[in-house]
């Protein structure tokens, strides 16, 4: 099972690696879930992946939120630096920017992200119909239906640790509605943690808690999830390396027979 963590910064990435992860995802440019974390530049993407390779770890680049027909170039120039630096996969959302990418850039691997809402084997037999390689599920997935889409030929990946989305993977309009800045277009504000007034009673109503899956593991192994997933780009590097160093030594004790 491949551990990937999240790199919203050039010091979260060295949190991920230097803590036993696989893989990180990463995002460059305006086109990806979290333009709010740091992310990368031509200048610093590159080294990234570059540094990541020497210590076998691969790098997926996030481009995943949805464009406009305008933007279309700036995305194919993205893909472009992606192709030409070696990036492992592409994580898209948008189904134009993925049927460019397939065209265009035949050599790069795609994965669906999260935000397309896949939740079941259909949703991953249309992903596999379309040349992807790799499924994100959405986070209210059960077991049974992970084991029934992992069945599907491509790999599965799922978010074993972080925010729990209180929509369906983010297929949400309140953060563009109450603040002008959608979350589908990576810059979502996150209103679903704030206060509320109900029935004379304030609370956190619509938050629901963080997801854990560090003690299911197993179960998540035999469903055959390929690819356990940290959520975490706009967290702190302490956070990814502590998180990061968890996940790698409950991994390493169930692949030893140790959990």
């Amino acid at each position: 099972m491949e551990l990937l963590s999240p790199a919203g910064s050039p010091e979260a990435l060295l949190a991920a690696v230097q803590n036993g992860a696989d893989a990180v995802y990463m995002g460059l440019g305006s086109f990806n879930a979290r333009r709010s974390a740091r992310n990368f530049t031509d200048d610093t993407f590159p080294q990234a992946v570059d540094y990541c390779h020497r210590h076998g770890v691969k790098v997926y680049l996030t481009l995943n939120t949805l464009l406009t027909d305008r933007e279309l170039p700036e995305a194919a120039e993205a893909l472009r630096k992606a192709s030409a630096w070696g990036v492992d996969a592409v994580l898209v959302q948008d189904l134009g920017v993925l049927r460019m990418a397939r065209r265009c850039f035949p050599d790069l691997p795609i994965h669906a992200s999260t935000q397309m809402a896949i939740h079941n084997a259909t949703g991953v037999r249309f992903c596999r119909n379309q040349g992807m390689t790799r499924a994100v599920l959405a986070r209210e997935c059960s077991a049974a239906e992970i084991a029934l889409a992992a069945k599907e030929g491509i790999e599965i990946e799922v978010f074993g640790h972080g925010a729990q989305c209180v929509a369906v993977s983010g297929e949400c309009l309140f953060s563009s509605v109450v603040g002008g800045r959608s979350g589908n277009r990576g810059r979502c504000a996150q209103p679903c943690r704030l206060l509320y007034t109900y029935r004379g009673k304030t609370a956190a109503w619509l938050s629901p808690r963080d997801v854990c899956m560090r003690d299911d593991l197993p179960e998540l192994n035999k469903a055959g999830v390929a690819s356990i997933k940290l959520e975490g780009r706009l967290k702190r590097p302490e956070y990814v390396a502590t998180i990061a160093n968890s996940y790698r030594n409950a991994i390493d004790a169930m692949d030893n027979g140790h959990f």
